[in-house]
């Protein structure tokens, strides 16, 4: 499986050496000095969060060495991505530390980003810190970024000091609990008591200006303290602790253009579902769109000192060259996170031998949201995690009647090598507002091991799941594992069958599942190659003939919840909350029953989750009592 299968690896890696690499595309480790995202490189012990790693390349990163006072990996959290919980302790408040480093300070300039929801619980007197480099108020104090109400405020706003807090400026937003927000801000210290020395952002909209003298951020010696504001005198309820969630930090040592903000935004927007009230430019996010969420990256102008041409971004598509790039036009471009692998996938013109699953669609629009033309464009592809690539057999294959369909394609050849594992395709013209991209191959040239015709399952009468598949050919295949999975999440391998190693003709293999599951099952193939890369099938599911309903009454509920059910026996069960927590609740249990008290837990939508002798059971509890 030599070119389009092993793709995790290159997921993970943040490569600096093509295009900007920053977030969105935006910066690379020169500029952007510190970026913490949830979702890459965290590290637990003992079910807590030890250390979170800098994807900038600056080895920021930061760290917890006190147990008590280490937030929690939470999954899930925004659109499928996680997050970091900090906790509402008023006595081992959670927070993590970055060690003062050069790369932090001495600038002129800042811009930093970040992503959150709070919390209920914590009054709006007690400030609730995204990150502060300071030692105490006033004491080797670099920058601090914080929500406050004041000390006797009713409402949350955001609070900016730079270089002291004798210009501290405040955003006219009130943030609440609940609410998955976009914040950002700017420093122009080149500009000296100016109104728009510092300014707040929601998203791309200006919430907050003012000036600041200070020309330049001193070299202090503090270090930088993410979910606390360092140094801060209140005690008791109004002692400094986030209580929320954190996705991602970004920052940089410079004052981004406005092109380049608009393109941050617009990446975190998709990557979190987080709507942005204007200048929302990429829209192939949205669900009618195919959810193209991942590594967002763009390029755009709003004016020839306010433009970004060349971007990567955390994906493998580079984008760049425009030649009708004009003012106020921007070209994004993010993908569905399918498989970069070509198992399993017939959607291809004829000529061609595999084409990867995943999916990249572009928007290209002006300020107005009107479809534009950037003109011709070089599109390169990192394949360096792959290996035995021939520039020759790749094909770039651009859906340009929009119908969801490559088959009807004219593929694009001439990628040209530009040595690392990058492959350019110049002067591409194809790409529309809308349209979708993916890679393919030609020839087996570029080996393609695997070439499934089918893969398919069905319940026999006597309860047993047969699954059924068939290779066109096979180049280099080693083992098919037959993996089963109750939620389409976590898999187990339930047999394994060998490989026919090399064919160019129709093999047909089955698998019989003997112990299948009451509830529903998914089914997938893991093909293995000789060379140990793998690739997956598409999944099949299987309902067996009945599956047992549990009789949940009353629901909604407000003081006690009856379960029921019928024909089998209850093992165990929770009650979740919508943060992914167990409520601890007295459960009384019956062999086929229990009996829970929910006149104590606040109203709300939870997940009431059954172990019985039939399988896992998920449904849905609606409980109305007061809001506590």
């Amino acid at each position: 499986m030599q070119l389009l299968h092993a793709f995790w690896p290159a997921l993970l890696l943040p490569l600096l050496s093509l295009g900007q690499s920053g977030p969105g595309g935006v910066g690379s480790q020169t500029s952007n000095v510190l970026w913490l995202d949830a979702n890459y490189h965290v590290t637990v012990a003992a079910g807590a969060v030890s250390g979170w790693s800098d994807r900038s390349g600056n080895g920021n990163n930061a760290t917890q060495t006190v147990a008590a006072q280490r937030p929690v990996l939470a999954g899930s959290i925004h659109n499928g991505y996680p997050a970091i919980l900090f906790d509402n302790d008023q006595t081992n408040y959670d927070f993590l530390r970055v060690p003062d480093n050069s790369t932090l300070e001495g600038m002129n300039g800042l811009t930093g980003f970040v992503v959150y929801r709070l919390l209920p619980g914590t009054v709006s007197s007690a400030p609730r810190c995204f990150f502060s480099k300071r030692d105490g108020v006033d004491v080797q104090e670099a920058y601090d970024w914080f929500l406050w109400g004041g000390s006797s405020g009713s409402t949350i706003h955001q609070q900016l000091d730079v270089v002291n807090t004798n210009n501290r400026i405040s955003s006219s937003t009130n943030y609440t609990t609940g609410t998955t927000y976009l914040n950002s801000f700017t420093y122009h210290g080149a500009t000296p008591s100016n109104t728009n020395d510092q300014i707040l952002f929601d998203g791309n909209a200006s919430v907050g200006n003012g000036t600041e003298s200070a020309t330049s951020i001193p070299n202090y010696t503090s270090d930088l303290y993410v979910g606390i504001l360092r140094g801060h005198t209140g005690t008791g309820t109004n002692v400094s602790r986030f209580n929320g969630y954190i996705s991602e930090i970004i920052l940089y040592n410079t004052v981004l253009n406005d092109a380049q903000r608009i393109i941050v935004n617009n990446y975190l927007a998709a990557k979190y579902n987080t709507p942005l009230a204007s200048l929302d430019l990429f829209r192939q996010d949205d669900a009618a769109n195919g959810n193209h969420d991942h590594d967002v990256a763009g390029i755009g102008r709003t004016s020839s000192t306010s433009i970004q041409t060349d971007s990567k971004g955390t994906g493998i598509v580079q984008i760049s060259g425009a030649n009708n790039l004009n003012d106020g036009e921007f070209l994004f471009w993010g993908h569905d996170n399918g498989g970069l692998g070509t198992f399993g996938v017939f959607d291809r013109p004829i000529g061609l031998v595999g084409r990867w699953h995943r999916t990249w669609r572009v928007s290209e629009l002006n300020t107005s949201s009107s479809p534009i033309d950037v003109g011709a464009v070089d599109m390169t592809f990192d394949l360096s995690a792959f290996s035995s690539v021939n520039a020759t057999d790749l094909r770039l294959l651009v859906d340009t009647d929009n119908d969801n369909a490559f088959a009807d394609e004219i593929a694009i050849s001439g990628a040209t090598s530009l040595g690392g594992g990058r492959y350019r395709f110049s002067s591409i013209t194809a790409l529309t507002n809308g349209v979708r991209f993916t890679l393919g191959t030609a020839s087996a040239n570029t080996p393609l091991p695997v070439e499934l015709l089918s893969f398919s399952g069905e319940e026999l009468p006597d309860k047993r799941v047969q699954l059924l598949w068939s290779t066109a050919s096979e180049n280099g295949s080693s083992l098919f594992q037959v993996e089963r999975s109750t939620d389409a999440a976590q898999w187990s391998v339930i047999a394994a069958i060998p490989a026919a190693g090399n064919s160019t003709s129709v093999l047909d293999y089955a698998c019989m599942d003997t112990a299948p599951r009451a509830s529903v099952a998914y089914y997938r193939l893991r093909q293995l190659d000789i060379d140990g890369t793998a690739a997956f099938s598409n999944i099949v599911s299987i309902a067996p003939a009945r599956e047992l309903e549990p009789l949940i009454w009353p629901n909604p509920a407000v003081d006690r919840v009856q379960v029921l059910l019928p024909d089998g026996a209850i093992e165990r069960a929770e009650l979740v909350d919508e943060q992914g927590r167990v409520l601890q609740v007295a459960m009384a249990f019956q062999a086929d029953r229990i009996s829970l008290p929910v006149h104590m837990v606040a109203g709300g939508q939870y997940l009431l989750r059954l172990w019985t002798t039939n399988g896992p059971i998920v449904r849905k509890l609606i409980i109305t009592g007061e809001e506590r």
